[in-house]
């Protein structure tokens, strides 16, 4: 059973390791994909942060930064391993449960242009591409 619960210090580890995993596959194909592990300690310390546990491994995470009456997915990863179990799905629902707690009116986040099923996945999910500069996708989803 995949249990959500929020990410305490001593996780820094296996979600950079998370983190590392669910993104490997983009990091081969897409060489100025942005380092997605760098930072980590300072987002379980200052930001919200949310991990996917499996038994007792973390096999997803959410990272959520409060900008005023935004919530930024900042970061959002699922070791490719535990895939197609709706750990992802989830998450992005403990997003917006967080966002409407915060009295927030939308959620964005940031995609790389080259991710396509990612880009087509948040599309599905009622995203709407507000901005593209170089590589870099802005999204957003009214609540």
């Amino acid at each position: 059973m995949i249990m959500l619960r929020p990410a305490k210090p001593e996780d820094v580890v296996a979600i950079e390791s998370c983190l590392s995993a669910a993104y490997a596959t983009a990091r081969a194909e897409l060489s100025d994909l942005p380092d997605v592990t760098g930072g980590i300690a300072s987002d379980v310390a200052d930001n919200l942060v949310f991990a996917a546990e499996q038994g007792t491994a973390l096999v997803g995470v959410i990272v959520l930064v409060e900008r005023g009456d935004v919530l930024l997915i900042a970061n959002l990863g699922v070791d490719p391993s535990h895939g197609g179990q709706g750990i992802g799905g989830r998450l992005l629902d403990l997003a917006e449960d967080e966002a409407r707690k915060l009295d927030c009116r939308e959620l964005q986040l940031r995609t790389h242009a080259g991710l396509t099923a990612t880009r087509s996945m948040y599309l599905h999910l009622g995203w709407t591409e507000i901005e593209q500069s170089g590589n870099v996708v802005s999204m957003r989803k009214p609540l």
